[in-house]
């Protein structure tokens, strides 16, 4: 029989990255895996200048950049950084191909190409020769890596591309294979703040991640073009006078994706092919509210094979249904 700490061993994932937000808007990380940053770009600032960025956001996590990192521990601190002026909203994280990360000497991540895990450049020519010819053809439809496409993708996966939604309105990007920032988004004015983000498609998918979707406190969610990060859609649904939107799940194809409303009762069905709503389901008021108050949406997830999906409200009761019965 296994001991307590043999066991907990055996369950642990090989690869882990946990991703922690603040009010106070610094952003801070823990991998299993150790890194440098890339001293090809991005913040070559000394790290007593990093942590004074980070104590003048608030100094949450100022205290343990000094602890002796255990070099036993499962997690350790990646990084740490003041990201937003305000609270951070919503987190994601997308894969990438193994093969645009090689291990150097167990530390250094290095990277293929100079773009880190953008798609074009880890595909080969005639990889990205099949996917123009698809553009071409459908447009700038979502890749949801059918065909023969697929067989050029890596079958393992390393965290990609993190992304972070802040009360000030701005949209961060970071590469977490080179651990430097790839670039910074502004939510246009009438569109509110990042309440939360998901990518398409999803981590779990054996696809790297073509799209992302951010939710809004207006009610609109925005589809970006991970590519260039350029906005392909503003999709309507969801009301804004309440909070908007409160979470989103990308099915594991990547063509359709679920989103659930603050105090708007509505979970949505997007098709995210055609960049349009697809069927809305409104969920009854909760009891003893007599219609005064509608129902929140607090999370959504789809089953592994996508023939499922679940939602909880904000009454603390769970929902599991069929796709195709609805039952």
């Amino acid at each position: 029989m296994l001991g307590g700490s043999a066991a907990a061993s055996r369950r642990l994932p090989s690869r882990l990255v946990v991703v922690a937000g603040t009010y106070d808007g610094v952003l801070a990380g823990w991998d299993t895996v150790s890194h440098e940053s890339d001293s090809g770009g991005g913040d070559t600032r000394s790290t007593a200048s990093k942590e004074d960025d980070i104590k003048s956001s608030g100094g949450v996590l100022h205290d343990d950049a000094h602890h002796a990192e255990d070099p036993n521990a499962y997690l350790k601190l990646s990084f740490a950084m003041a990201a937003h002026e305000g609270s951070v909203r919503c987190l994601s994280i997308s894969s990438a191909p193994a093969s645009s990360a090689v291990q150097h000497g167990g530390s250094k991540a290095a990277v293929n190409g100079e773009h880190g895990d953008n798609d074009d450049d880890n595909q080969s020519p005639i990889s990205r020769k099949k996917r123009r010819k698809r553009k071409k053809h459908h447009g700038d439809d979502i890749d949801n890596g059918d065909g023969d496409e697929a067989k050029t993708n890596d079958s393992k996966q390393i965290p990609g591309t993190l992304l972070s939604g802040g009360y000030d309105e701005s949209i961060n990007v970071f590469n977490l294979i080179r651990h430097v920032q790839a670039g910074e988004l502004r939510s246009a004015a009438d569109l509110g703040t990042p309440t939360c983000s998901s990518f398409a498609p999803p981590p779990s998918s054996p696809s790297p991640a073509t799209h992302a979707l951010v939710g809004m406190s207006s009610g609109k969610i925005v589809l970006y073009k991970k590519r260039d990060w350029s906005v392909q859609h503003v999709l309507s649904g969801h009301d804004g006078e309440h909070g908007g939107v409160n979470c989103l799940s990308v099915h594991p194809s990547g063509r359709m994706a679920l989103s659930g409303g603050r105090g708007d009762g509505k979970i949505i069905l997007w098709d995210l092919m055609r960049g349009r709503l697809a069927f809305v389901h409104k969920i009854p008021p909760p009891a003893g509210s007599r219609g005064r108050r509608k129902t929140t949406v607090t999370d959504l997830a789809w089953s592994d094979d996508g023939l499922r999906y679940a939602f909880a409200t904000d009454g603390g009761k769970v929902t599991a249904r069929d796709v195709d019965t609805g039952e």
